[in-house]
């Protein structure tokens, strides 16, 4: 990867990658049960995990050395719904949050993971790698894309972009009162070919993109490197 400047999009660029969760926390039981049964019915995984009130910051080397950390809440929803409506009792949602723990801890990046309760574990992750030796990189799991990247080594470019669930989704989620928050930081020594970050700066050599997520409708990062 080089560090040529970065070209932004040309006009108003909308990218629907990825979809977090509203504030499971402050949200009525009725609503709870409505945005996972929207969100996650389609696919019906039981490995199925949503962000929440998190905070994502990923530093990129021009080699390809990266850091990534992740701070926040993991929604479990098949826990959340069983609790909703009583098909889980004490001893089943105890069973399934423990394996819950065993599925995530198998990877060494996580560092801190503590339940809840109501279905909501919450995680810190860091992870450091090398992304052209890796060629991709998924977070947290292929079947819930928090986040992703490729390295392509015919372009010598390097694509961090979030996983992405169906637009006819976005209008219902608005109206049951889905708010996504979100704090992410890209730093990279490497060029930045695209991006749709709010915030871009050049400091002493490194380029900085911060993103706050706000609401269904805001852009979430899409950026290409190199």
């Amino acid at each position: 990867m080089n560090s040529n400047p970065a070209r932004h999009p040309s006009g108003p660029e909308r990218i629907s990658l990825v979809a977090m969760p509203t504030r499971f926390a402050r949200q009525t039981w009725s609503i709870w049960r409505q945005v996972l049964i929207v969100l996650c019915l389609p696919v019906m995984l039981a490995s199925c995990y949503l962000p929440e009130a998190f905070t994502i910051d990923l530093s990129m080397e021009r080699n390809g050395d990266y850091r990534l950390s992740y701070r926040g809440l993991l929604v479990q929803p098949n826990i959340t719904q069983g609790l909703l409506d009583k098909s889980l009792d004490a001893e089943g949602e105890k069973e399934k949050v423990a394996k819950v723990l065993a599925d995530l801890k198998r990877d060494s990046a996580v560092r801190q993971l503590t339940y809840t309760g109501r279905g909501v574990f919450n995680m810190v992750y860091e992870k450091r790698g090398n992304i052209m030796r890796e060629k991709s990189f998924v977070f947290v799991r292929r079947q819930s894309r928090i986040l992703e990247m490729f390295f392509n080594s015919e372009r010598n470019t390097v694509e961090i972009r979030g996983g992405f669930v169906p637009d006819q989704y976005q209008d219902r989620l608005t109206a049951l009162g889905y708010q996504m928050t979100g704090k992410i930081e890209v730093r990279t020594t490497a060029g930045v070919r695209s991006h749709n970050a709010a915030e871009f700066r050049e400091i002493n050599g490194q380029n900085r993109l911060r993103w706050e997520i706000q609401s269904i409708s805001d852009p979430v990062p899409n950026v290409i490197l190199g």
